[in-house]
């Protein structure tokens, strides 16, 4: 296979190197649930999820600009609108709402179905094929994290549940697409492209969200928060993580996520002081195990 040759002048494969590139991309990511908690404070969530979104596509025009790199935009349009809506409206929009009503640590154990979503759209996607075994534990991991979410909370399903499943398939479909864009392109020009294709959309939608509630009391920690989101989560930290994917393969680099779902856990009760117990660790190991299980099988 490709992905397991050393290129002339590297010491690691390209699933190494894919690997490495994406934990670079879950260690950005890992922080973006508790920086949004932070930004709730002062800001209501449709500022924050369009807020971040055109920030991140102004800075990205600029970038594609500079570059004379617009015309990508027109050359690879129609996978660009599915990246768009997944990663550059979906997840973002949907997962800072349910944030707004739910604990960031209880989100990061949703989130943790994204593994599972993200290597079925890259088998739909890459025609990745795996081992029947890799899809039962895989599936056993998602039947572990929807009965953790059903039985903390008495058995009633949130709306923020609701609103974290759709942010989970909206990212997976954005992953799965950008990685295929990325064997053409740098994982900088897909993100960028990306975020200037909503641009009509999230500007307007950003004024609007700040003219019906203005920020109230800004305070440092929600400012940081924002920065954070904007520069990282919804946009430099996609270029290790497209970068990861497309070299050491959708469904393999994609078991990375699971240890999202730890850090969070850690960064929630430092920065936050959110209250977690042996349930939520408990979980968190034992559906990374389940997921490092499905690795071994794929």
């Amino acid at each position: 296979m490709d992905g397991q040759k050393i290129r002339p002048g590297h010491n690691l494969t390209d699933r190494q190197r894919g690997l490495l590139l994406g934990l670079v991309g879950v260690i950005c990511f890992s922080f973006t649930v508790p920086m949004t908690k932070l930004t709730l404070g002062s800001l209501n969530p449709w500022l924050v999820s369009f807020g971040r979104i055109a920030g991140a596509g102004l800075i990205s025009l600029v970038i594609l600009y500079q570059q004379g790199k617009l015309f990508l935009i027109r050359k690879h349009f129609r996978t660009l609108v599915g990246i768009s809506f997944g990663v550059g409206l979906g997840f973002p929009v949907l997962m800072t709402v349910a944030m707004y009503s739910t604990s960031s640590s209880h989100a990061g154990i949703v989130l943790a179905l994204l593994p599972l979503t993200t290597a079925l759209f890259g088998a739909l996607i890459h025609r990745e094929t795996h081992k029947t075994g890799f899809w039962i534990i895989s599936g056993s991991g998602c039947l572990t994290v929807l009965g953790y979410v059903l039985f903390r909370e008495k058995v009633t399903l949130q709306t923020a549940d609701l609103l974290l499943l759709g942010a989970t398939v909206s990212a997976s479909l954005g992953y799965a697409l950008g990685a295929q864009l990325t064997r053409q392109l740098s994982g900088l020009d897909v993100i960028c492209c990306a975020l200037v294709l909503v641009l009509p959309i999230s500007i307007p939608a950003a004024v609007v969200s700040w003219f019906y509630q203005p920020p109230s009391g800004l305070t440092a920690s929600a400012l940081t928060g924002m920065v954070y989101v904007t520069l990282l989560s919804q946009l430099f930290g996609f270029v290790p993580w497209y970068k990861g994917l497309a070299l050491g393969g959708v469904a393999l680099v994609s078991q990375l996520q699971l240890l999202q779902t730890f850090f969070t856990l850690i960064i929630s009760a430092w920065l936050l002081s959110e209250s977690i117990g042996w349930v939520e660790y408990g979980v968190a190991l034992l559906v990374i195990a389940q997921i490092y299980l499905a690795k071994k099988v794929a």
